[in-house]
């Protein structure tokens, strides 16, 4: 069943739109540069190879739905950024209200844009995945409606999902590729990993049990991992939300072997949403937050981008503070990230940080705010003296 049901309710409650910002909100969290505002809904980024940021927005929660793809150039984010689809219809849940559309981006072996636009097939252009041509002269100095773009394939997963045993939802959310060019959906409403075959056939990849609780797995973000190929190799890592009533300390990241067996790499996160291998082979994830029943969103400023060491399972938080953190990108040195309700993208770089700010002083298992009140409550005192 379907339990990735946030994204309506409280597009609503953000006002995406217009990118409003409730006052008084915490926003990006401390030591992160604003890039970008205005943003309606914002849930991924994606860097292809022609020095281009990719940013996917599902748009405000309303019929016939206004979701977008935009693009910019590294580093030129204050010149502008180019709309490369607007318009992208959005479907409506009767029954609950909520929206799907524009969902997760991804870059293909070919260089094209790969589109997870999750909602029942109310629309051709949703329920599936689309891939668009995305080389200069097909995107640069134009903008589309989305069935004026140059589409190369439009695959329809909702059918075959609503089809599969006990499913009667159906939201694709992301989507890998592996070196074959078979396709892998992380559909949030089947809770399973669909495969697209290159002859465009439909089989159940990988499903996932629930939590230690008994609360669904509903997995939001699939990416590819570099292998040897073989049958038992890692071939994706798969993060989930979990489901209502989205309980803290729950969620999992789940490695997927080429024939589709599952593994529990590391567990005890919360609500993630997003994720992306950083250079050292950690893994950066987004959590969305603490969500409350009684106003129907996420809370804001208790959103985090954290690292996780897959090795050791040892969990960081580098940014916290924030307000649904949908998406995060590596661009160079910088760690890039989106946030949902509040319509911005921001950026930091770590390693720039001093020393001090990244360690756990208190031994907590967070880089965050308390270390720094740990330091200067010690400042002073017989652990902590200044040398004259």
């Amino acid at each position: 069943m379907r339990c990735f049901a946030f994204c309506a309710t409280l597009a609503v409650a953000a006002g995406v739109g217009g990118g409003t910002v409730l006052a008084g909100v915490p926003s990006g969290g401390s030591g992160a540069e604003l890039v970008m505002s205005g943003l309606a809904g914002p849930i991924g980024i994606e860097t292809d190879n022609r020095a281009r940021v990719w940013v996917s927005e599902m748009g405000p929660p309303a019929s016939p739905g206004n979701g977008s793809i935009s693009w910019f150039y590294m580093d030129q984010a204050d010149s502008g950024r180019n709309t490369f689809i607007s318009g992208y219809p959005v479907a409506i849940n009767p029954e609950t209200g909520e929206a799907a559309g524009v969902a997760h981006i991804d870059i293909d072996s070919n260089g094209n844009l790969l589109l997870a636009a999750g909602g029942p097939p109310v629309h051709p252009m949703l329920g599936g995945v689309v891939r668009y041509d995305i080389t200069p002269s097909a995107v640069e100095g134009q903008s589309y409606a989305p069935d004026g773009a140059v589409m190369l394939e439009i695959q329809t997963t909702a059918g075959y999902a609503l089809a599969m045993e006990n499913v009667n939802d159906t939201n694709a959310y992301s989507v890998a590729e592996d070196p074959d060019g078979n396709l892998y959906v992380a559909d949030a409403g089947a809770n399973a990993i669909i495969k697209i075959a290159t002859d465009g056939s439909l089989s159940t990849f990988a499903t996932f049990p629930q939590s230690n609780i008994n609360v669904q797995a509903v997995p939001t973000r699939i990416i590819s991992v570099e292998n040897d190929g073989a049958p038992d190799s890692t071939a994706f890592i798969v993060v989930e939300l979990t489901g209502v009533p989205f309980f803290q300390n729950e969620s999992r990241i789940w490695g997927l072997t080429n024939d589709g067996t599952t593994e529990v790499l590391v567990e005890g996160l919360s609500t993630i949403v997003d994720c992306e291998l950083d250079s050292d082979g950690s893994l950066l994830v987004c959590s969305a937050g603490s969500f409350d029943f009684g106003t129907g969103i996420f809370l804001p400023g208790t959103g985090a981008i954290q690292r996780v060491e897959l090795d050791t399972g040892t969990i960081t938080t580098l940014m916290s503070g924030l307000w649904l953190p949908t998406g995060v990108e590596v661009i160079g040195d910088d760690i890039y990230f989106c946030t949902f309700y509040e319509g911005s993208m921001y950026r930091f770089n770590r390693d720039t940080w001093p020393e001090y700010c990244r360690e756990d002083v208190d031994e907590s298992g967070d880089v965050d705010i308390d270390d720094l009140l740990y330091l200067i409550e010690a400042w002073g005192s017989a652990d902590c003296q200044v040398s004259p």
